[in-house]
């Protein structure tokens, strides 16, 4: 009677184990189908969405508008150091936000809130935006979607293309939280101290997350 008590129990513990297996297998089954699903999508309709910044750029012939290679080389190095190498993701820091997942934050979602629809911003990024865009097509979607015209106008009163290099560094440095980087407080100061120091090559950046430079303090 005993063995034939446990014999029950463990075959219990392991159906529930089964089942549990079996429930955890087709919830993943149904997330990975969705995102795939999210990510044809988002292919299908990359076309229409960068339609304007693949003409203002000669489908990826030109800089985007009122910027010289010179100002992209810095927007590129503290906002995406491998943005010319990587496919969309750079995956040694697939947290970090890339040009074009900050791009697919803003033209493919209505309202981004962080958790599944992160993974499905990164997919986005690496299987629609980045084989099915241009370069400078990003560069320029990432420049409008992110509102670097409009604060340059509020910051300094003047359009983007009329900033000088202090206005546009200044601007840079922002890091698009314009909350606690606006130009003129403290914060931006030493940002714009620290990644000038970066750009002549003073310090080092600590990986691809390392926004505030930490190599580059004191």
């Amino acid at each position: 009677m005993l063995d034939a008590k446990r014999r029950a129990r463990s075959f219990g513990a392991a159906t529930a184990g089964s089942a549990l297996a079996a429930f955890a297998g087709a919830a993943f089954a149904a997330i990975v189908g969705y995102e795939a699903v999210s990510v044809a999508l988002a292919r299908v309709a990359t076309p229409e969405l960068f339609a304007r910044y693949e003409a203002e750029t000669g489908n990826g012939a030109k800089l985007p508008p009122g910027f010289s290679s010179a100002r992209i080389e810095t927007l590129i190095k503290v906002q995406d150091p491998s943005f010319w190498t990587h496919g969309g993701v750079d995956w040694s820091a697939p947290l970090a936000t890339t040009v074009a997942q900050s791009v697919a934050k803003k033209l493919y979602f209505a309202d981004f809130k962080p958790g599944f629809a992160k993974i499905r911003q990164t997919l986005i990024a690496q299987f629609a935006v980045g084989p099915l865009t241009s370069k400078n097509a990003q560069l320029a979607a990432f420049i409008d979607v992110n509102g670097f015209d409009p604060a340059a106008r509020k910051w300094f009163g003047k359009p983007l293309a009329e900033l000088d290099d202090d206005e546009f560094l200044a601007l840079v440095a922002t890091n698009n939280n314009p909350t606690d980087y606006a130009p003129g407080t403290p914060a931006n100061a030493e940002r714009v101290r620290r990644i000038e120091k970066y750009l002549a090559g003073l310090c080092e950046r600590g990986g691809f997350a390392d926004a505030w430079l930490e190599n580059c303090g004191d």
